[in-house]
């Protein structure tokens, strides 16, 4: 497995870079016809929304198109064709074979290999919203079928394609050797939220992970968690409560006054040079603050903002990968950060650190229902 600073040599650096300045599709695709992008699924961002009315950092001509949607739960499709979709397509294999790229944002990540396996097969470009997969052979498979069909693949958090990501780059490059670092998100549910802040880091300093290790409170089901954001939006149907309850805003979620509580994973990296060995400490809570990566090198430390337009440059990425087939990370990024998240949980289950290259294909990330659950209901509310 490469260290940090061999990751930082591939092509994550130009890639991210591609895609920041990218506003026009290379001249070898600018005489195609628009690209028509099939979603599988319903997620939780609703990532091809802005391509039928895109951000004004975005001056070029948008060369893709939501075209057709599949969802395998009554009415949601429906319910998601205010996104720009063109029509519903009832199997999601005859989406693919209509569609030209494939956008997979399931919340049911447990289904995001067997959804893509036909696009993969097919060579076309393919999509993953985080988590990237279930198990660590659903992780493995999907890449050796995107490299045995040329099938493009991009994956993981918007996070990972902000151009703060470049800035950390340039911190580690003049500042290291690199010697920790702290990321931070402001929610907690694990599978969805470590993702940000593990394949930030990851994506600013490179890789090399050897261990990972969870400490803090679980939180998986979602239903404790939206009751104090319902509360702060002025939603929260009290009626479901007992009588006279009221919420507490900073410290409770449910009528039970359970604690959000924060969690965090403890990622140690291979030495570099003989260096001692950079700790990633990956925090994600309820707590105040937003998403950012402090990292600590032996010239100093520097605190990396993500800023209020996270989607505008999510547009840039998948618009630039859309319409030019072109991965914007490595495939051993992707993996490696899926083995983290994985490491992370099994060490959850065994209460010790957990080497990376210790995991095997069954190895897997945690599930709740109500994952989906609450995305099912609150897209099917909206449109009533």
């Amino acid at each position: 497995m490469k260290n940090r600073r061999e990751f930082l040599k591939t092509g994550a650096a130009a890639g991210i870079a591609g895609i920041l300045s990218s506003r026009t599709a290379p001249a070898f695709c600018q005489d195609m016809g628009m690209m028509k992008i099939g979603q599988l699924g319903l997620g939780g961002h609703g990532f091809l929304k802005p391509f039928k009315n895109p951000p004004k950092k975005f001056t070029g001509k948008v060369r893709c198109k939501p075209y057709a949607v599949w969802d395998n739960t009554p009415g949601v499709a429906e319910a998601m064709m205010d996104m720009g979709f063109e029509k519903i397509i009832r199997d999601p294999e005859q989406l693919v074979k209509e569609s030209d790229a494939v956008h997979v944002e399931h919340a049911d990540y447990r289904k995001a290999f067997e959804l893509a396996r036909p696009a993969l097969e097919a060579g076309k470009p393919v999509y993953f919203e985080r988590p990237f997969a279930y198990t660590i052979a659903d992780a493995e498979e999907i890449i050796r079928l995107a490299k045995a069909n040329n099938a493009p693949v991009m994956a993981g958090s918007s996070l990972e394609y902000q151009p703060e990501v470049l800035e950390m780059q340039k911190f580690a490059r003049e500042s290291g050797p690199l010697r920790s670092y702290e990321a931070f998100c402001p929610e907690p549910v694990f599978p969805w939220m470590f993702p940000h802040v593990i394949n930030y880091a990851h994506a600013g300093l490179g890789g090399g992970i050897e261990t990972a290790y969870f400490a803090g409170d679980y939180l998986i089901d979602v239903s404790k968690w939206v009751h104090i954001k319902q509360a702060l939006m002025g939603t929260l149907d009290l009626t479901k409560f007992p009588q006279g309850y009221k919420p507490d805003y900073k410290n409770t979620t449910d009528a039970e006054k359970r604690p959000i509580g924060e969690a965090v994973s403890i990622l140690t990296f291979k030495s570099r040079d003989g260096q001692p060995p950079m700790i990633g400490y990956n925090h994600i809570g309820e707590d105040p603050g937003t998403y950012h990566v402090t990292v600590y090198g032996m010239g100093g430390a520097k605190t990396f903002t993500a800023g209020d337009d996270l989607f505008d440059n999510m547009f840039l990425a998948l618009h630039a990968f859309y319409s030019t087939g072109k991965p914007p990370r490595p495939y051993e990024a992707i993996l490696e950060q899926h083995r983290a998240l994985v490491a992370t949980n099994v060490s959850r289950l065994t209460g010790r650190a957990v080497r990376l290259d210790s995991l095997g294909g069954s190895d897997s990330l945690p599930w709740h229902d109500e994952l989906r659950e609450y995305l099912v209901r609150f897209r099917l509310k909206k449109i009533k």
